[in-house]
């Protein structure tokens, strides 16, 4: 039997699709994160720019989507 993944925070894709994040690695700068639980893979955390925004929000790449911190809920 596989062993599931903690989950400690969701970012809201739409109303059927969410990312988990299960880890946050501050040494290697990386997120351990997966799309409904599934397969969780390691992602680059990195800044980026919102649009109209002046300063750089911390977040992590999951694909092609870029995950704010600052919209992760806690769980």
């Amino acid at each position: 039997m596989k062993d599931k993944v903690k989950t400690i925070g969701v970012y809201s894709v739409c109303n059927t699709m969410g990312i988990c994040v299960h880890e946050i690695d501050h040494c290697e700068d990386r997120v351990l994160a997966s799309a409904y639980g599934e397969n969780p893979q390691w992602c680059p955390m990195n800044e980026q720019t919102p649009e109209g925004g002046e300063e750089a929000e911390p977040g992590f790449s999951f694909g092609s989507f870029f995950v704010p911190f600052s919209e992760v809920m806690r769980v």
